[in-house]
């Protein structure tokens, strides 16, 4: 599971002690699963983004 640096994530930064580094997963958006999965190594860093807060959402 990859992660990253959620500090100043609008709705993630709520979820952590705030002395401790905010994390959030990779999610990657619909549509770009296989383009992560075929990417040569020096472009997945692309992918490492934080997912829009606005896009969050849960399903029941």
């Amino acid at each position: 599971m990859l992660t990253v640096n959620a500090d100043d994530h609008d709705f993630m930064k709520a979820y952590h002690k705030p002395q401790d580094e905010k994390r959030m997963v990779v999610i990657l958006p619909k549509g770009s699963y296989m383009d992560w999965l075929t990417a040569q190594p020096e472009q997945s860093a692309a992918f490492m983004n934080q997912y829009p807060a606005d896009r969050l959402t849960v399903d029941m």
